[in-house]
């Protein structure tokens, strides 16, 4: 498949950085991270078809408080980290965590938007989802709370989130190439992360106990660059057909002490240390992020693809300037 022209791409040219380290996609919000090793790139993240026939989205569940439809995530509950969701067949998925047993529930068969459900996520945005019924529901509030009750799980639906009203407005006046199209299910904001192999590197020079870039939540890591470069990257090509778009950095928070396979909290480290050298210097930045520091970026789908471990990895640099080479 060749790539598709990009009316706000109109003659790149391409300069390879590095390849595909790792991938992964998180079906369920704050849930246990899936490594693959070759995927589709779509418009709303990550997606994988599975040998059962369902297709799973990045991010396509989530977990909400029953009586306030806030959304929940590792930050409220560290332990949602170690909840798996797989597929079972063609209209089934089932949940997984250690010391409990599986459920497999049926997926809601009706996406009909008077069934739907409008949960509250960051800065009070709104978004629908479908209920997936009560068995997951206490399956969930079990695991998570102790009590058969409180928390359900959604399911998302066809539709778009938008930037250009609500509380991501402001973040489209300093960050101007960020788009509705850029946003996907149920991520924090874009439908893709992605960051370098070296820039964990340089922060594990820093630590005392290293992390493993799954306690960053990427969707994509690459290897071959220099440390922190994929800051300067806007355009991206993997491969010979995705084109993603750096749209704005990924400001960091406690979440990232939360080890990925215990869910035992580092309150230190590594988020302190990232601190100390990585820290928002952009006073615009600084009124819509905070002074959180930032590592890898968020990125928008501007063509979609097959990635898969090993590709190619391209940033669109004008001629007039340099790039290190790999």
């Amino acid at each position: 498949k060749e790539i598709k022209e990009i009316k706000e791409l109109p003659q790149p040219s391409w300069i390879k950085v590095g390849e595909i380290k790792e991938l992964y996609f998180y079906p369920l919000k704050s849930g246990r991270g899936r490594e693959v090793l070759d995927c589709q790139f779509t418009e709303y993240g990550i997606a994988l078809e599975d040998k059962e026939g369902l297709i799973l989205r990045d991010r396509m569940f989530l977990v909400y408080n029953e009586e306030t439809g806030k959304f929940i995530t590792g930050r409220n509950y560290p332990t949602l980290i170690l909840v798996t969701l797989t597929t079972v067949d063609e209209s089934r998925v089932q949940l997984q965590a250690t010391g409990v047993p599986n459920l497999i529930f049926a997926l809601p068969q009706s996406s009909n938007d008077s069934l739907a459900i409008t949960c509250k996520m960051w800065f009070g945005e709104t978004v629908k989802c479908i209920d997936c019924g009560p068995a997951p529901a206490q399956w969930i509030s079990k695991f998570l709370t102790g009590t058969d009750s409180g928390l359900r799980i959604g399911i998302a639906m066809k539709g778009r989130r938008s930037i250009l009203k609500g509380p991501w407005e402001r973040f489209k006046k300093v960050y101007e190439t960020l788009r509705s199209e850029d946003t996907g299910f149920f991520a924090d904001l874009a439908s893709y992360m992605l960051m370098s192999k070296s820039s964990l590197d340089e922060l594990n020079s820093r630590l005392e106990n290293c992390v493993s870039s799954l306690q960053f939540r990427p969707n994509i890591v690459v290897s071959g660059s220099l440390p922190f470069d994929e800051d300067n990257w806007e355009w991206i090509k993997i491969g010979n057909s995705a084109v993603i778009r750096n749209v704005k950095p990924c400001p960091r928070c406690s979440m990232i002490g939360i080890d990925p396979h215990s869910a035992v909290i580092n309150d230190q480290e590594p988020y302190n240390i990232l601190k100390s050298f990585r820290e928002q210097t952009d006073d615009r930045k600084i009124k819509v992020d905070g002074k959180a520091p930032v590592m890898g970026i968020y990125c928008g789908l501007y063509s979609t693809g097959n990635v898969k471990i090993g590709d190619d990895v391209f940033v669109h640099m004008p001629k007039t300037v340099c790039t290190t080479p790999v």
